[in-house]
């Protein structure tokens, strides 16, 4: 039984009381008159009708304060709820906004004159934020992403409520929330998008933010190449989420007229050049890969420490490295740096000490935050080169959670590491929120592995779980995998079940699949009007399967003339794979 609060108590109290007497008084009245044998007190009537309108005060006044107490520990627990999932709260204003609240690295700078330097994406980004729902500005590490979303957002949504969130899962979790945050003029702010970020923006996620909020954010040019590049359909919400995005580019270098503004602004930093930038100056980024190169020789133990947190970020680690987790670590990376050194506490914290003292720009090569060391995103690019070593991803993935594990394994499969994306994609199946995603992406890593009996379970289990995306994609690839096996009719449960969930423009797969099926039953008619239903969206996915599916079924009809014809089609395609696969048919 959940104990009352005192305030609760109290309020309960005063309305047993005011019943109590209500109901003492009311007895007096009518005792006194309907019972004329008996002789009262003048004063007992008047006593008796006081005492009733001071019991019916008190109950009501005691019923009201319980209510109130009600409401109010009901908010308190909404409040416990929303403050963990953001860094500020109350809502600030988009104009009290600083930069560092929006994701700019403090310099030496910050805290004094900053002025900002116009940019050539100013304006193509406050259009986009004043008539967009989901934005994002891309560019290089430290091309000045952050300072350049901060000013637009003050210019565009001044008196905006910006939402906050700890982390891009916190996103997903404000999205569940009953009731949902009070929002009518707001925006989302999302600084620094990865691809395990996008994941988390499905399509659920974004419709409910479409309604509420400016979603707006940062992401690096590599890494968004990298989310479209991957042919796998390990990554497919990211994709999802970024063909909704309206992006805006904002260069590395700076144009002629930036870079006097620039060196007008600051001209104390000689760093400026045309193929340099602002950030990437205003921090000392040059100089700090310098300072963790020269590491080896000026303080082993800070670069083995550095050289952790960044391959730990480098690996997928999303969040902050935590003290802990650099300390498993640093023995392995010390031993790499030098030989004869034991990994004490001692040498430890000198290492610490070493790796987060800022250089003349106030910037670190580690950065305290809440919840652990964060690496500077200058550096963690300037060392995408360098080989990884091979055990950092398994010993992050043994000492960290299964909340962690979805972007260690997704980072594996990419590198093309299926055991340690396989062991990670189990591990992380163990956190609710992972659970969709991850057993899809087990799947998908099974059937890499050729284990397509593993492949079907994970399947199934991503299935099992509903989820509006991964269910869905699930499915489609669960009937493919049965289609393969021969098992026709499982394969068409399973299309059928997938195209059940989604109309024809948002599930052209499953339909491609059932149209597979009725080819394999050589129901030729039926195959054909699904292949021309799909090939119809112009959908750059799905239009090069149906085209082939279609090509195939003609054939097989004899329909050698209508083959032909789209084979002519495909040969218009943007598709290069479909367009030689034309050609070739066409030549043959």
């Amino acid at each position: 039984m959940v104990p009352l609060s005192t305030e609760l108590r109290r309020a309960r109290t005063a309305f047993l009381c005011g019943c109590v007497a209500l109901v003492v008084g009311a007895a007096l009245a009518v005792y006194a008159a309907v019972d004329k044998a008996v002789t009262l007190p003048t004063a007992a009537l008047p006593f008796a009708l006081v005492l009733m309108v001071v019991g019916l005060l008190a109950a009501l006044l005691g019923k009201r304060a319980e209510l109130q107490e009600k409401r109010a520990k009901g908010d308190r627990e909404w409040r416990a709820a929303v403050s963990p999932l953001l860094r500020q709260w109350p809502l600030p204003k988009a104009r009290a906004l600083s930069d560092v609240d929006c994701g700019a690295t403090r310099t030496r700078h910050t805290d004094g004159a900053n002025p900002y330097v116009p940019r050539t994406a100013d304006r193509p980004l406050r259009y986009a934020l004043g008539s967009r729902r989901f934005v994002l500005l891309r560019g290089d590490s430290k091309a000045g992403k952050s300072r350049t979303l901060a000013e637009a957002l003050r210019h565009t949504h001044p008196d905006a409520d910006v939402v906050l969130p700890r982390d891009t899962r916190a996103v997903a979790e404000l999205s569940r929330l009953e009731p949902p945050l009070p929002l009518e003029d707001a925006v989302v702010l999302l600084d620094d998008l990865t691809t395990t970020d996008l994941d988390l923006l499905t399509t659920a996620v974004l419709d409910f933010w479409a309604t509420r909020a400016v979603l707006v954010g940062t992401i690096t040019t590599s890494r968004h190449e990298a989310a479209l590049r991957t042919g796998s359909d390990v990554g497919a919400a990211a994709r999802s989420a970024l063909a909704r995005a309206t992006v805006v580019d904002l260069p590395f270098e700076l144009t002629a007229a930036e870079l006097a503004a620039a060196r007008d602004d600051y001209p104390d930093e000689p760093g400026f050049t045309t193929t340099s930038g602002i950030g990437e100056v205003l921090v000392g980024g040059e100089e700090l890969v310098r300072k963790l190169r020269a590491g080896r020789r000026d303080s082993p133990a800070g670069q083995a420490i550095a050289r952790a947190a960044v391959d730990a970020r480098r690996v997928g680690l999303g969040r902050p490295v935590t003290e802990p987790e650099l300390v498993r670590l640093f023995p392995k990376y010390l031993e790499r740096i030098t030989v004869g050194v034991d990994p004490t506490e001692d040498v430890f914290a000198a290492g610490l000490s070493w790796a987060t003292t800022p250089i003349a720009s106030q910037v670190a090569l580690l950065r305290r935050v809440t919840g652990g060391f964060e690496p500077l995103d200058y550096v963690v690019t300037a060392e995408a080169g360098t080989p990884l070593p091979e055990d950092t991803a398994p010993d992050l993935l043994a000492i960290t959670s299964p909340a962690d594990a979805y972007g260690l394994a997704a980072a594996a499969y990419t590198a093309g590491r299926r055991d340690v994306a396989r062991d990670g994609f189990r591990k992380a199946m163990e956190h609710p929120e992972s659970l969709p995603a991850a057993a899809f992406s087990l799947a998908i890593t099974m059937a890499d592995q050729d284990d397509a009996a593993g492949a079907e379970r994970a399947y199934q289990q991503a299935v099992a779980t509903e989820d509006p995306l991964y269910a869905y994609l699930a499915g489609v690839n669960l009937g493919f995998l049965h289609l393969k096996r021969g098992a026709v009719d499982e394969a068409e449960a399973a299309f059928a079940a997938a195209a059940s969930t989604r109309p024809l423009e948002r599930g052209p797969r499953a339909r491609v699949g059932l149209a597979e099926v009725h080819l394999v039953r050589n129901q030729h008619a039926e195959a054909a009007a699904l292949f021309r239903q799909v090939a119809a969206l112009d959908d750059p996915a799905t239009t090069p399967m149906a085209l082939r599916g279609l090509a195939k079924t003609l054939e097989a009809q004899g329909d050698r003339a209508a083959a032909q014809e789209v084979y002519r089609t495909a040969a218009t395609s943007a598709n290069p794979e479909l367009v030689a696969w034309a050609k070739a048919a066409l030549e043959s």
